[in-house]
């Protein structure tokens, strides 16, 4: 692997293709993923005005990995990350990760929680990791953590949170 490769996986959490049979699932269950999103994108204005530019680069059975540079349109007047903006990530990638269960609708919320622990600024690169926890018959857990990697590369939490979505199958 080329070195400038290497450097831009260690510094973007880009995973490593292979071709092995969980590299096979994988890229299968993030396809399926990436497809939920795309059909939900446009009906959906909010997403779609603040996760433009959201990429999901990694999926497999109840987790979900994606990654979005902060821009002008996710500050608050402070100039830093927005709460609403947080509590928004946390609602679509619980269920983004709902999705990776196989699940064509990501329900609706039922409750949401989000805490803040440290601010983000323009320019900086979120990894929001999402996960269910339980994907029942009527109820699907989630939780989510949003973090950037400050100058030294230590990756740091920006904020975290749990969802629950009722689901119909």
């Amino acid at each position: 692997m080329p070195a400038v490769e290497k450097q831009l996986r260690a510094q973007y959490w880009l995973p490593q293709v292979g071709h092995d049979k969980v590299s096979i699932i994988m890229s299968s269950e993030l396809s399926s993923v990436q497809k939920v999103w795309e059909r939900i994108r446009p009906n959906s204005p909010i997403y779609a005005f603040l996760l433009e530019d959201v990429e999901i680069y990694e999926a497999q059975k109840g987790v979900v990995r994606a990654r979005i540079t902060v821009s002008a349109r996710h500050l608050n007047s402070k100039g830093t990350l927005h709460g609403a903006f947080s509590a928004c990530v946390i609602d679509w990638a619980g269920g983004m990760a709902i999705a990776s269960h196989g699940l064509e609708s990501t329900g609706a919320s039922t409750d949401i929680h989000v805490s803040y622990l440290s601010p983000a600024k323009l320019g900086d690169w979120l990894e929001i990791e999402s996960r269910a926890s339980k994907v029942g018959k009527t109820l699907a857990f989630t939780t989510v953590t949003i973090s950037k990697r400050d100058d030294s590369g230590q990756l740091i939490l920006v904020a975290q949170g749990s969802h629950t979505k009722y689901i119909k199958h």
